[in-house]
């Protein structure tokens, strides 16, 4: 994951560390033994033959060098395949977890939880449009115009909330509107992002689906600082495909299905069954 201390650098850099402690432990045993030799010659003391000389060394002289060579470059590559696979799978694109710092501390668990507004009010595209959008600034001040959390900061504004007024240009002393201030676009970092090779259409999830934003973003009214919940990874989505079953009873579009359903004495078909696992579903 970007910006964390477990990275593909990490996993280099430990095993450049690894690979010169090893050097090093191979320098010094090497240097022990040729002093100990020397040691023993000038006190013509007979050199007793190490565990390694009588019982190892003999069996390895044995060995074929060219397919000594062959297995441990074999297994070099085998080794080095797993990691690589298993960090493309699990690290490359995968950003669960990731809480970036916003322009302005927006407490999702305040907004969310405890005044308890609904999610679309702010994103209000998320059940009409593909995407869902990122509220603006005017949405923000249909509140805060008046709500200046004063009370909390011994009579001042917020600091948080002194960077919305200045985005838009408003003065919290007069309630009024600068027409000569220099207003400027608040600059949210986008957490939840997906390869431009996917397709996913809010509308179509919160809508017709009637899935529940928590379903993908996690326990969200609970959050103070935003962080990517789930992996977003293809097999995730397909996971919920293959269990999320669809209201057939209440739509007209699957009225043919249901009379057949019942006819097979089914009364539970998955999102998967409705053709949620065809790949250009997703996929352009």
């Amino acid at each position: 994951m970007s910006g964390s201390f477990y990275s593909n650098s990490t996993f280099v850099a430990i095993v450049i560390l690894a690979l010169v402690l090893l050097l090093i432990a191979a320098l010094m045993v090497w240097v022990l033994r040729h002093i100990t030799s020397i040691m023993r010659e000038k006190s013509n003391v007979p050199v007793e033959p190490s565990f390694f000389a009588k019982n190892i060394k003999p069996k390895m002289d044995q060995w074929n060098p060219t397919i000594v060579t062959l297995i441990v470059i074999g297994a070099l590559v085998v080794s080095l395949g797993i990691y690589g696979f298993d960090y493309g799978v699990t690290e490359v694109g995968v950003q669960q977890g990731y809480a970036p710092d916003q322009p302005i501390n927006f407490p999702h668990d305040k907004h969310a939880g405890s005044m308890g507004i609904d999610c679309q009010y702010c994103h209000t595209t998320a059940g009409k449009s593909k995407h869902a959008s990122i509220p603006s600034a005017n949405t923000c001040m249909n509140c805060h115009k008046g709500a200046q959390l004063r009370d909390n900061y011994g009579g001042n504004v917020s600091p948080e909330l002194m960077k919305l007024y200045e985005s838009v240009g408003f003065d919290p002393e007069t309630s009024t509107y600068d027409p000569e201030a220099e207003t400027h676009p608040i600059k949210w970092v986008r957490i939840h992002n997906l390869p431009d090779l996917a397709y996913f259409n809010h509308s179509q999830h919160v809508t017709v689906g009637k899935v529940e934003c928590q379903t993908c973003h996690g326990p969200i009214e609970e959050m103070e600082k935003v962080a990517q919940f789930s992996t977003l990874q293809m097999g995730w989505c397909v996971n919920c495909h293959r269990q999320r079953g669809i209201d057939v009873k209440n739509n007209k579009y699957y009225e043919d299905v249901h009379k057949e359903m019942k006819a097979n004495n089914e009364h539970y078909v998955t999102v998967a069954q409705n053709g949620g696992l065809e790949c250009s579903k997703c996929h352009y």
